[in-house]
């Protein structure tokens, strides 16, 4: 499966204990998968080395699910490579 958009929605306001609590939704055709994820400490989401952290840990979530373990890989788009490169 090729990814050919990440969106990133929430991870603005912290919660209790100072948790922040968003997803990660990875596109690929018609495909949408989102990964919710819940973070111990505040971070700076418009910083793309925070991005890619919540990109990584998304992919290693869904890489263990059951429907997407036996389709194959997951890999990003060239063009969405690209994009990541040059932010």
């Amino acid at each position: 499966m090729i990814i050919s958009k990440v969106e990133y929605t929430g991870f603005r306001d912290i919660g209790p204990g100072g948790c922040m609590r968003g997803s990660v939704s990875l596109v690929a055709g018609e495909t949408r998968i989102n990964v919710p994820l819940t973070l111990p400490r505040k971070v700076e989401i418009d910083k793309s080395q925070h991005r890619l952290l919540l990109l990584a840990e998304a992919l290693r979530q869904t890489r263990r699910m059951p429907e997407y373990r036996r389709k194959g890989s997951l890999k990003l788009a060239p063009e969405l490579m690209k994009a990541r490169k040059q932010a």
